[in-house]
């Protein structure tokens, strides 16, 4: 399984992968939620800036970097991934979901035989495909393509997967009954009101 560590953040100001909740930077928290599902993990960085930054955090696993002048995206990154990925299906995850269950991706790899990909979809029609499962060789392939023709949006890679499995969220919340597996923090704001709600529970 593979962690988009991404790089430098906008809304955030800096490195969104170092940011602290609960006294520890989002890297370790998906770190521990990652490996509660695979024994491989690797962690994927933007640039060998990213790359010196992240590395003290990463006590085990392997952290890849896109390759150099790539444009920062979220399918260079998964790309990237399943060019280093050594199992035969990739679980992605975003690096800023420190509330994932296991028990839901668990169940998303162990659907995942056989299709594409395996993607949750929500009622309105969005999906996550940073929570999705994907066939490694034929996701890589299909991967690059879609790079060579200047497009940076996993939607394009889905669109020309074989077999993608969409599952509706409404049947994981046996699995996580607030979906909070898919709350994501894109803001520094959004992440401590978060820390203060989970501290106060």
């Amino acid at each position: 399984m593979a962690i988009l560590a991404g790089g430098d953040s906008r809304r955030f100001g800096s490195d969104k992968a170092l940011k602290e909740f609960q006294g520890r930077p989002l890297v370790s928290h998906m770190l521990d939620i990652a490996r509660e599902i695979s024994p491989t993990v690797l962690v994927v960085v933007s640039d060998g800036e990213h790359l010196e930054r992240i590395k003290p955090h990463i006590k085990m696993g392997r952290v890849v970097v896109d390759p150099e002048d790539s444009t920062k995206s979220a399918l260079n990154g998964a790309v990237t991934a399943f060019e280093h990925a050594e199992t035969d299906y990739t679980l992605l995850l975003p690096i800023d979901t420190p509330l994932a269950r296991p028990s839901l991706l668990k169940i998303l790899v162990e659907m995942s035989p056989k299709h594409g990909a395996v993607v949750p979809s929500w009622p309105s029609g969005y999906i996550e495909p940073l929570h999705s499962v994907y066939m490694t060789e034929h996701a890589y392939y299909h991967g690059l393509k879609v790079l060579g023709q200047k497009s940076f949006e996993m939607h394009s890679l889905l669109n020309r997967l074989q077999n993608v499995l969409y599952v509706s969220t409404e049947a994981l919340k046996q699995f996580d009954a607030k979906l909070e597996t898919f709350k994501n923090f894109n803001t520094l704001g959004e992440l401590k009101a978060a820390e203060g709600k989970y501290r106060s529970k």
